[in-house]
């Protein structure tokens, strides 16, 4: 068994070890992302249809103002074993980790900047940081897009338990756009789309501020 002391020299020279097979230097290796990652087909964020690139369905373009969302996995097994250890237990490297296996999976070129679903000062105080923030700005390094705050929160709303219904009702005019961005093309991030009511009130708000357009990637979706 090893000493703390050369424990602590390891953790200093390779401070991460794969979750499922404990190789070093990574939080979860290639091989093992690939047999256990599960992946989702492109389908419309709102109604779960099959739809190209997961672009907003015709049917459910005239409830949401949100565009498309990228949505590359299922949010269960390994997947959300990942975003609960950048969410709820100050892994950080998980976020460059995540941003790397979604980033490929955007064309950078269709838009003008990058931006994130913002927190409450609440769950900010509480994590120490933004998890959808640190996506971004992982992403953003990855693909080449300006990274922006486009968007504030006004209160903490309590979303558990709720249905789409009593989500869109609870978080109605729950965000403020930061101007500046009027007729720009955002790419909005978040790390999990449960109903899609916050990115769709997110999209409303920024669209309603002069925004051209507004697309989604998340790394899994419920």
């Amino acid at each position: 068994m090893l000493t703390s002391a050369i424990e602590k020299v390891v953790n200093l020279i390779s401070p991460y070890e794969c979750m499922i097979c404990g190789k070093q230097d990574c939080v979860v290796c290639d091989e093992c992302w690939t047999r256990n990652a599960n992946t989702r087909v492109s389908s419309c964020f709102w109604c779960n249809s099959l739809s190209e690139k997961g672009k907003t369905c015709k049917m459910c373009a005239t409830k949401t103002s949100l565009s498309g969302a990228t949505v590359p996995y299922r949010f269960n097994g390994l997947v959300k074993e990942c975003i609960y250890e950048l969410k709820y237990y100050s892994n950080r490297e998980m976020a460059r980790f995540l941003a790397s296996q979604v980033a490929e999976s955007i064309d950078s070129t269709q838009f003008d900047f990058i931006s994130f679903v913002p927190t409450t000062g609440r769950n900010q105080r509480r994590r120490g940081y933004n998890q959808a923030k640190l996506l971004a700005k992982e992403i953003s390094i990855m693909s080449g897009l300006h990274f922006v705050t486009a968007l504030a929160r006004v209160q903490h709303v309590d979303q558990i338990g709720l249905n789409r219904n009593e989500r869109l009702s609870a978080i109605r005019d729950n965000f403020v756009a930061i101007d500046g961005f009027s007729g720009k093309r955002v790419l909005l991030v978040d790390d999990v789309i449960t109903t899609g009511a916050t990115l769709n009130e997110c999209a409303k708000t920024l669209k309603q501020s002069g925004v051209k357009s507004v697309w989604s990637i998340a790394v899994a979706k419920k």
